[in-house]
């Protein structure tokens, strides 16, 4: 799940996203539809389906490797980390400023 959410964490094509998590078609069928289910990630129909991983779903890729780090200590993960909350606030500044342009 951990690498879904992360391939799709800026938005990508159901074919890319299937050959960057290297899962069969059943079980990444299966995981897509527990993940948008649960909200963590949301699918648009563009002609081809897009994935993109939700707000919530970032939190939850913040929170699993924090706890990754924490207890393996891995300072790679501890970037990524970083770079996840920045994803976030760069969401969140878009959509402040999607409020100003409407």
């Amino acid at each position: 799940m951990v690498k879904i959410l992360r391939a799709a964490s800026k938005g990508v094509k159901k074919t890319e996203l299937k050959y960057r998590c290297k899962l069969t078609p059943s079980i990444m069928g299966r995981y897509l539809s527990a993940l948008t289910e649960l909200g963590f990630i949301e699918a648009k129909d563009l002609g081809e389906i897009y994935y993109k991983t939700t707000d919530k779903g970032l939190e939850l890729l913040h929170t699993y490797h924090k706890l990754k780090w924490l207890l393996w200590g891995k300072t790679f993960d501890f970037m990524l980390v970083g770079l996840l909350s920045r994803l976030k606030l760069d969401r969140e500044e878009r959509g402040k400023h999607a409020a100003y342009i409407s």
